[in-house]
């Protein structure tokens, strides 16, 4: 019975983070400056749906990945200039969750496809648009998310085997 409560509980806490990254992006996407490209509201969407994708970033890591990284590029080229904050937290999930270099190969994927989301965005220079999607998605942050999730995994392998040696250990002693 504990196990399902703690369950339900990770379980809420994942949509309140979820609705939280959501509801963020979407307030940053609707106070701040983008392109009048009349993909308005598909960037809303995108903006709305990469923050609530990762609800699911606990059962299917990869695909959370995929879909953050999609709706960034997507509200990218719909002209809105916010950080890619879905995609990040999609990054240490996939990384704690062991998918190293799935993770590396998309990270490096959107350090490519963001500046030309940003020059699709509208008439930009080629610079405006590096130092746009710069913004972006900062690579330090995305090494950091990498590197935290990498160490928590780290962390939880050397628990278990600790507990396994004790294990073991014990079972010697009777």
């Amino acid at each position: 019975m504990r196990r399902g409560l703690s369950g339900v509980w990770a379980h809420a806490g994942d949509w309140a983070i979820a609705v939280g990254v959501a509801a963020t992006l979407l307030v940053t996407g609707l106070s701040g400056q983008h392109s009048a490209t009349g993909f308005d509201l598909l960037g809303y969407v995108l903006l709305t749906a990469g923050g609530l994708a990762l609800a699911a970033r606990r059962r299917a890591p990869v695909s959370v990945l995929a879909v953050t990284g999609l709706c960034a590029v997507g509200y990218q080229a719909a002209g809105f200039d916010v950080p890619a904050v879905a995609y990040l937290f999609a990054v240490y999930a996939a990384v704690r969750a062991g998918h190293r270099t799935v993770t590396v190969a998309a990270s490096v994927a959107m350090l490519a496809l963001l500046p030309l989301a940003a020059l699709a965005s509208g008439p930009h220079e080629v610079g405006e648009a590096f130092a746009q999607a710069r913004g972006a998605l900062e690579l330090a942050w995305l090494i950091a998310a990498g590197a935290a999730g990498e160490a928590l995994r780290q962390a939880e392998r050397t628990r278990e085997e600790t507990a396994r040696r004790r294990a073991d250990e014990e079972r010697l002693r009777i």
